[in-house]
């Protein structure tokens, strides 16, 4: 067993020895402890598959599965978006007016400065009164008109289809940008947690160097270092909360939840091993993206509203009746009731309907390319988010398995410190490397459950019943 020879400073030579360890001890433990105990509850072993468990009087539980439902009733992005629904419903309902018979009714009171009359030779008639009252009912209905009307209310329902599919692809979207803060909260916990894992670690090794440079077996210069690096530490630990706190805030705004209220979360386990080849995931967009469906149905109702335009340079054949009443007691009958059948057309409009035509042919031309375009997009967001998410899965095989080893290395130099076989600055890099470790691991864990959603949610697949049923398949596993 090796010797350690003990220089003793002059000004320290007549206290105890125990005096002096109990004072060391409690220099380093106060640097520690000055910014951990701000929020306990996040103070624990940064390990795979730990929990960070914060107290219940720290904020309302919020799962996965359940933000998502109260997403779901309380988005504002989201409650937006149903209304143009709602108004493309009652568009539909002005369109499907046409095929019913406009009924028209009017009255009136008359009042003349001069009685009508009218002259015979040399004397006068009245042929009406000064005062008289007058009513009139008309129905008016369209019997034919090429099928304008009928094109015009099947065109207004493909945009009430369209205004369904554009709600559809806000809510999924809502839910992914939902599900990705949840994540990156779950993964700001777990920094902290690595965080604050260093701070314990530092203050360990500088309670050790502390009391070594008391006894005169370590130098000053292997003392400072490890101060700045607590010192750096601490600061990270500071952004990691901040972090954390942000998080929290933006989830909170998506769940119309008071900013300032406190809420905690917990993790859940991701099952990506049925990931479908990526031919397959492109065919699956194009059929379950609501964004595809509502292009297409916009399509359809561009050629719908054409048709409508070239119909309008048509005839259109009508039916008018009704009953009219005027007060008149000159005349023999002072009311009579009417039938017409006939047929209008507009025969010059300046060119109006041939520009409604190709404004309709141009806006489906605009559309395609919109279709064609979004097409690209989506195989863009399959290929970047499949890729991603095979970088993820392959970075965090390989952080896990270094995780040990880190630790391990931690405790070896540490002990070969203490004997003096290594150097102040082993240590402290070997510090470094278990907490780079260990953020590697918890940044590739919670990229692969982003990527993974990504992935899901470029194919069509609707994250909230998916994560739903992964809720309800916890529980039933549980059982």
């Amino acid at each position: 067993m090796s010797q350690i020879k003990i220089s003793v400073r002059d000004d320290l030579r007549f206290l105890p020895f125990l005096k002096r360890k109990i004072v060391a001890y409690f220099t380093a433990s106060l640097l520690a402890g000055t910014l951990c105990t701000l929020r306990p509850g996040y103070a624990e072993e940064a390990v795979p598959g730990q929990k960070i468990v914060l107290n219940a009087e720290e904020g309302r539980l919020i799962t996965l599965a359940d933000g998502i439902n109260r997403l779901l009733k309380s988005n504002r992005l989201l409650n937006i978006a149903v209304f143009d629904k709602y108004i493309a419903l009652e568009d539909a309902n002005v369109a499907r007016s046409a095929f019913f018979p406009q009924i028209n009714a009017s009255v009136s009171q008359t009042f003349l400065n001069h009685q009508p009359a009218a002259k015979f030779g040399a004397e006068s008639v009245n042929t009406a009164q000064r005062e008289s009252v007058a009513f009139e009912i008309d129905v008016y209905q369209t019997l034919f008109d090429f099928g304008k009307s009928l094109f015009l209310y099947e065109a207004s329902t493909d945009l009430v289809s369209a205004s369904e599919a554009k709600t559809e692809a806000v809510r999924r979207i809502a839910v992914l940008q939902f599900i990705m803060n949840y994540f990156d909260l779950l993964e700001s916990e777990k920094m902290i947690s690595v965080a604050e894992k260093e701070v314990e670690s530092l203050t360990a090794y500088l309670n050790d160097i502390t009391h070594l440079y008391e006894q005169g077996a370590a130098i000053k210069n292997d003392l400072l270092p490890a101060k700045v690096k607590l010192a750096d530490a601490q600061q990270r630990c500071i952004a990691a909360r901040n972090a954390r706190i942000t998080a929290a805030a933006r989830m909170n705004t998506l769940l119309a939840i008071p900013l300032r209220e406190k809420i905690r979360v917990e993790d859940i386990s991701e099952d990506v091993s049925g990931i479908p080849v990526i031919e397959e995931a492109r065919k699956a967009a194009q059929t379950a993206r609501p964004e595809i469906q509502m292009v297409e149905k916009q399509l359809s109702a561009s050629l719908l509203g054409e048709k409508a335009k070239i119909a309008e340079s048509y005839p259109s054949v009508f039916v008018d009746g009704g009953y009219a009443y005027s007060e008149n007691r000159y005349q023999v009958h002072q009311d009579n009731a009417f039938l017409q059948v006939g047929a209008k057309t507009n025969l010059f409009n300046g060119g109006a309907t041939k520009a409604a035509i190709q404004k309709e042919r141009l806006k489906y031309q605009q559309i395609l390319e919109q279709k064609n375009k979004l097409s690209e997009d989506i195989e863009y967001e399959i290929e970047d988010s499949y890729y991603a998410l095979k970088n993820a899965l392959e970075k965090r095989s390989v952080s896990k398995e270094v995780l040990a080893e880190a630790a391990e290395n931690v405790r070896v130099n540490r002990v070969k410190y203490s004997e003096g076989s290594a150097t102040a600055t082993e240590v402290l890099e070997a510090i470094t490397l278990q907490t780079n470790a260990q953020t590697n691991y918890y940044a590739a864990e919670y990229d692969v459950k982003r990527s993974h959603a990504t992935l899901m949610y470029s194919m069509g697949t609707d994250l909230a019943v998916r994560y739903d049923a992964h809720k309800k398949g916890s529980v039933e596993h549980a059982k």
